[in-house]
């Protein structure tokens, strides 16, 4: 079956994800090999390779080093949270946390950044770029971006409030990935794209497009996992 057009590992991904719900892969089966699937496509190995790392994180498949790519589960694992977070208001609180405290520190730092936030900020985004294809969700460059952000605010009692945090966020953060792996009309190049903007409003100390950037984004990640979050 070959396969054509734009966001080709989301296709790939899509074709992987039906013939593991109609059986043609069953649960416990080896996938072939990254090479066999790139031909049997007409993709690139490297559009392969971010695709099986997309359904990875979505808990689909597994890689047993030395021994390949296994089926693992036919639907994907959401909110791994264990007891950090046991109903919707408990995240809600947090997603909103976020929403009031961030506004106010992007705002800071899009008038107070120097040059080392810029780079710290940009070495973020690459970590997060790598993520995409490098087998890694990306949440921990993910937080890493939001932290420069407070620290480009020099204010340090704000960077002690969101490292206190930083567990909690960075949990949601792995979810939110997950979710943004799975909708089709949201991707974890999208995700890269709305902190993208955020650091090109600070890099310009561009206030008001700084603030309202990451309200949207903010308000873009509430939505997508209260739209998803399950009761436990």
């Amino acid at each position: 079956m070959k396969i054509s057009n734009t966001k080709i590992y989301e296709q790939v991904a899509d074709i992987i994800l039906e013939r593991i719900r109609t059986d043609v892969y069953q649960v416990g089966d080896k996938l072939p090999s990254i090479q066999k699937l790139s031909k049997e496509y007409g993709v690139s190995v490297a559009s392969v390779r971010e695709a099986l790392n997309a359904l990875r994180t979505i808990g689909i498949i597994e890689v047993k080093q030395g021994y390949g790519t296994f089926i693992k589960q036919k639907e994907p694992t959401f909110f791994e949270f264990g007891d950090k977070f046991t109903s919707v208001n408990q995240i809600t609180e947090l997603l909103e946390l976020r929403e009031i405290v961030e506004s106010a520190t992007v705002a800071n730092a899009s008038l107070k950044r120097d040059e080392n936030d810029l780079v710290d900020l940009r070495t973020a985004l690459k970590e997060m770029g790598e993520a995409i294809t490098d087998g890694t969700s990306g949440e921990k460059a993910d937080l890493d971006f939001h932290l420069a952000i407070a620290k480009a605010a020099q204010n340090s009692l704000l960077v002690e409030l969101l490292n206190n945090i930083a567990e909690l966020i960075r949990d949601s953060m792995k979810e939110t990935r997950k979710l943004f792996i799975y909708n089709k009309e949201k991707t974890m190049h999208k995700l890269l794209e709305d902190h993208e903007k955020i650091y090109h409003a600070i890099l310009a100390q561009d206030r008001d497009v700084a603030v309202e950037t990451m309200q949207h984004h903010l308000l873009e990640v509430k939505d997508t996992i209260l739209a998803n979050f399950k009761e436990q």
